[in-house]
C-alpha cells in the first residue's frame, strides 16, 4: 500500500513539472511572436524600396554591396560656327560614345548644320553668331533639360581628338570627379601647341587660378574646351559670359559650389586653320570675363584691393609734399594734387565695394 501511495506522488511530480515546462514553452513562443511583430522584416524587397528613396548617386551605390557604376546618360555637345570641313567626321567618331551628339550651330554661314544632321546628330541653331558663350550656355541648357547625367563638350574644328572622349568622361563615369578636363600640357602634347598659344594660355591659367592653394581646384589647362561634366556640375553650373571667357567663369563657379576637378591628359590638332578668334582678343576677352566675375561675387576683394593702394600712394605723396613744405616752405602743387585724387578715388572705391557687398548678400538672402 504505502509503494502504491510513493509512486502515486511520484507520477503526480511528474505531471507538474511537465506542466511547468508546457507554460514555460507557451510564454517562450508568445514572447518571441511579440518580439517579431514589432521589429521590422528586413528583405531584399524593403531593402529595394531603401534603395528607390536615395536621394543621389552616391547613396544608391552606398547601398549596393559591389559597388557596381549605374549606367549613365551621356551627351555629347559641340559648339560649331563654319566646320562643315570637319564636323562630319567628329560626328561619326564621337557617336559610339554617348547615347546623343548636339551640335550647337551659332549662325554658320556654310554647311555646317546639313552635314552634321546628314551624320546623324541633334542640331540646334542660334539663327546668327552670339558666341562662344552663348553655344556653352545652350550645351548645359540641353542637358538640364533633357535628364543627362553626363554631359562632354568638345570642339568641332578637328583640333580635339574624339578616340579621346572614354578617357576624358572616364572620371565622371566612375563618380571620382565633377568635371573632367581634357589637357594639353600633362604630356608631350604640349610640344604641339604653337609658342604664342603655350605663353597665352600660361597667361590665362595663372590670372585664372590667382588665389586658389586646393590641389582639386587648380588647373593646369584651364582654357581647354574639351570637357566633361557630371550630373550635379551640370545642374550647379549656371554660365552667363557670352565669349571666349566663359572656359574661366566656369571653374571659378566650380570653386564656388565646391566641385572637383580633374586633368585628363589629350592629343591635340593644329593642322590649318582651327580658330575662328584672334589670339589676342580672346586673351583680352577671358581677363575682362574674370574681373567681372570677381565684381560680382568678390566685390569687397575687387574693390577693396585698389582701394588700399591708392590709400597708400595717397599717403605717400601726401608725406613727401609734408616734408617738402616742413624743409624748404615750398608747395609742390602736382603732389598736392596727387595725393588728394589718390585719397578721394580710394574713398570711391571702399564706398563701391562695400554698397555692392552689401546689396548681393541682401539680394541672396532673399
Amino acid at each position: 500500500m504505502v509503494a502504491i501511495n510513493v509512486f502515486i506522488y511520484l507520477k503526480n511530480i511528474e505531471i507538474f513539472i511537465i506542466n511547468i515546462s508546457f507554460m514555460s514553452y507557451t510564454w517562450d513562443s508568445f514572447w518571441w511572436e511579440k518580439k517579431m511583430s514589432i521589429q521590422p522584416i528586413i528583405t531584399d524587397e524593403n531593402r529595394f524600396k531603401s534603395v528607390s528613396q536615395a536621394k543621389n548617386t552616391s547613396e544608391l551605390q552606398h547601398f549596393s554591396d559591389n559597388k557596381e557604376i549605374i549606367p549613365k546618360k551621356k551627351l555629347v555637345a559641340i559648339p560649331c560656327f563654319n566646320e562643315e570641313k570637319t564636323i562630319g567626321s567628329v560626328i561619326l567618331r564621337a557617336r559610339r560614345y554617348a547615347d546623343e551628339i548636339l551640335v550647337i550651330d551659332d549662325g554658320s554661314t556654310d554647311k555646317t548644320a546639313e552635314i552634321a544632321k546628314e551624320a546623324g546628330a541633334t542640331v540646334m541653331q542660334h539663327g546668327g553668331n552670339r558666341g562662344y558663350g552663348v553655344a556653352i550656355q545652350s550645351c548645359f541648357t540641353y542637358a538640364k533639360d533633357y535628364d543627362y547625367d553626363v554631359l562632354t563638350i568638345l570642339d568641332g574644328d578637328g583640333q580635339h581628338n574624339p578616340d579621346d572622349l572614354l578617357s576624358v568622361m572616364q572620371p565622371v563615369l566612375d563618380n571620382k570627379a565633377d568635371i573632367s578636363i581634357g589637357s594639353r600640357f600633362l604630356d608631350e602634347t604640349r610640344k604641339r601647341v604653337p609658342m604664342y598659344r603655350r605663353f597665352g594660355i600660361w597667361m590665362l591659367t595663372r590670372f585664372t587660378n590667382a588665389g586658389i592653394d586646393e590641389k582639386n581646384h587648380r588647373v593646369i589647362d584651364t582654357q581647354s574646351g574639351f570637357r566633361t561634366y557630371s550630373r550635379r556640375a551640370i545642374e550647379t553650373i549656371d554660365p552667363k559670359e557670352t565669349n571666349m571667357g566663359v572656359t574661366s567663369e566656369i571653374l571659378m563657379q566650380g570653386r564656388k559650389h565646391n566641385l572637383y576637378f580633374t586633368e585628363i591628359p589629350i592629343s591635340v590638332s593644329y593642322e590649318g586653320d582651327t580658330s575662328t578668334q584672334d589670339p589676342m582678343r580672346h586673351g583680352f576677352g577671358v581677363i575682362v570675363s574674370i574681373l567681372q566675375y570677381l565684381e560680382v561675387e568678390h566685390a569687397l576683394l575687387f574693390f577693396g584691393i585698389p582701394a588700399l593702394v591708392l590709400f597708400i600712394a595717397g599717403l605717400f605723396f601726401g608725406f613727401q609734399e609734408y616734408l617738402s613744405y616742413s624743409i624748404y616752405h615750398y608747395v609742390r602743387l602736382s603732389y598736392a594734387l596727387i595725393a588728394v585724387a589718390c585719397l578721394l578715388l580710394s574713398m570711391l572705391f571702399g564706398m563701391t565695394g562695400l554698397i555692392l557687398h552689401a546689396v548681393l548678400n541682401a539680394s541672396r538672402r532673399r
